[in-house]
Formats: C-alpha cells, sequence, structure tokens
C-alpha cells in the first residue's frame, strides 16, 4: 500500500473557515543546527512526523538555491522525498509553537487533492 505522511497544522492563515491545514513536513536549516539540508530534513521528519531513516531524494539539482517560499520573502526551501522511513522511537521534540499531528494517507488521495 502506498501512503504518505501528512501534518494537521494550526495555521492562523486560514482562520476563520479553518484552524488548521494539511502540510508535509517542514523546516529551516540553520548552519549552526545542521551540516547540510538533508540533515536539517531528516531532523523534521523526526520531530513532526516522527519517523526516521529510508531512502532520501532531493526533489531540486545540487546547485539549485531552492524555491521561494512565498513572493514576499527571501525564505527558500528545497524539497526532498523520503521513500520508505520506519518509526522512531527516539524522535526529536517539537517547538513550543507547533501543534500538529500526523497520519498517514493513501497516496492516491494526496495526488488527487494536489491535481483537483
Amino acid at each position: 500500500r502506498r501512503s504518505a505522511v501528512l501534518l494537521r497544522e494550526f495555521a492562523q492563515a486560514a482562520l476563520p473557515q479553518r484552524g488548521s491545514l494539511a502540510n508535509l513536513p517542514t523546516g529551516g536549516f540553520d548552519p549552526r543546527k545542521h551540516a547540510n539540508r538533508v540533515e536539517a530534513a531528516r531532523a523534521e521528519l523526526s520531530e513532526e512526523a516522527q519517523l526516521r531513516g529510508g531512502e532520501w531524494v532531493c526533489l531540486l539539482p545540487p546547485d539549485h538555491p531552492g524555491v521561494l517560499e512565498a513572493k514576499w520573502c527571501r525564505n527558500r526551501f528545497t524539497p526532498f522525498l523520503c521513500i520508505d522511513p520506519e518509526p522512531d522511537p527516539a524522535h526529536g521534540a517539537l517547538d513550543a509553537e507547533e501543534h500538529l499531528t500526523a497520519q498517514e494517507v493513501p497516496l492516491q488521495a494526496v495526488l488527487s487533492a494536489m491535481h483537483g
């Protein structure tokens, strides 16, 4: 069975219609905490989805600066695909402002939602 892990997370911008959004695990790269972007991605997957391991695939070329988060800010992100992760019994802790739950959903449901 092919599936993906989505996070149901509080999103102030979604109010008043909705209090939460479904997202993929995401986080920032901090050179003081992470040796590289894949290490940052592994840490976020552990913290937010309580998963580890798997085969990691960067979805951008090595020299790409990252995709702009939004048109009005300089934040960039590098998407990764993690194939076949396993539960992380020693997962990292969520940040104090993070209120989320992870749920496994059929991959077809994710693809259908993306393509309308």
